[in-house]
């Protein structure tokens, strides 16, 4: 399946009809009419999905303008709606044709990556936000089972996340998190960055991890936990439910944010905006009802497996 530029080309040889296709912010889409400086033209107000535009051909065509308009704008509706469908079609484990796709998506050769976007304000409006951000050529983006998908090819790909979350949380007010797996090299991976892109809603939704962009490969260590044998994991509740189950908010969110952290005193103090020897008085205090240290790593591994399966179970009853 060729693009929507070549579409427009072979349109104007086979019909002789000269005409540029021209976007708001300028943009050529196709540029027909080159060399045509003394010509009389006439311009037609366009729509291209979420994309407004105009179409110019020569005065003399003006009665062709309107079949032309329809032409372009179906077409266009059409092949991005394929384009959807085809990616759909392979999360979903059904067939699809390799030509076809890795023709309409060229940098998957590159390494792409596969944002899952969750927001609970409205989802056509944050999808509008994201088209404005990305042109079809470098990323194809919609709505697939009440969440946002984006493929595309991104030079930085956790600070490509943020911006577009930062750019819906700031226009629409509303949450959002970002979800996204390892790079796609070719189609068959576009199944399992969807699949590892959901699991982190899985597990973020499990543990009640607060962080709002999810890479797969960082929750890992959820995964390892929630796939913990139930021997192993009523044992471990056994040592330490009660004490957990005593701790106030203040505590639970220290545990969170020294875990977070990675065992770094300083940086968790800054972030829970509190002084060092207050996030140390604490600490002593969970080592002191727990019997664990957690400024030792091995003592702290175990103590935060046995923290998140009693946040798992906790969730499960609702208590989180």
């Amino acid at each position: 399946m060729y693009n929507f530029r070549e579409f427009l080309q072979d349109l104007s040889l086979n019909t002789g009809l000269k005409f540029d296709l021209i976007l708001d912010d300028g943009t050529y889409m196709y540029e027909g009419l080159k060399n045509a400086e003394n010509i009389e033209t006439y311009n037609i107000f366009i729509s291209l999905g979420n994309s407004k535009g105009s179409l110019r051909l020569p005065k003399n065509l003006e009665n062709c303008s309107r079949l032309l308009k329809y032409t372009i704008q179906n077409k266009y509706n059409e092949f991005y709606s394929i384009r959807e469908q085809s990616i759909i079609e392979i999360i979903e484990g059904k067939d699809a044709s390799t030509n076809y796709v890795e023709k309409d998506f060229p940098f998957l050769l590159d390494g792409a990556a596969l944002f899952l976007i969750d927001v609970d304000g409205s989802k056509l409006e944050a999808l509008n936000i994201i088209r404005q951000l990305y042109n079809e050529k470098e990323a194809i983006s919609f709505v697939y089972k009440n969440r946002i998908i984006i493929l595309g090819l991104f030079d930085e790909v956790n600070e490509h996340a943020e911006s577009i979350r930062q750019s819906i949380v700031s226009d629409l007010y509303c949450k959002c998190t970002i979800s996204y797996g390892n790079l796609i090299y070719d189609i068959k991976d576009i199944k399992r960055a969807y699949e590892q892109a959901l699991e982190c809603f899985t597990l973020r939704k499990t543990f009640k991890i607060k962080d709002e962009i999810f890479f797969y490969d960082k929750v890992l260590f959820e995964k390892i936990v929630l796939n913990i044998n139930k021997e192993i994991k009523d044992e471990l509740l056994l040592k330490l439910k009660d004490k957990f189950d005593l701790f106030d908010k203040e505590i639970i969110d220290t545990i969170d944010e020294f875990v977070n952290s990675g065992l770094n005193i300083s940086d968790a103090a800054r972030k829970l905006y509190i002084h060092r020897n207050t996030l140390i008085y604490r600490l002593d205090k969970i080592n002191k009802e727990t019997g664990f240290d957690i400024r030792n790593f091995k003592e702290a591994t175990v103590f935060v497996i046995a923290f998140l399966i009693w946040k798992e179970k906790s969730s499960k009853r609702g208590l989180l």
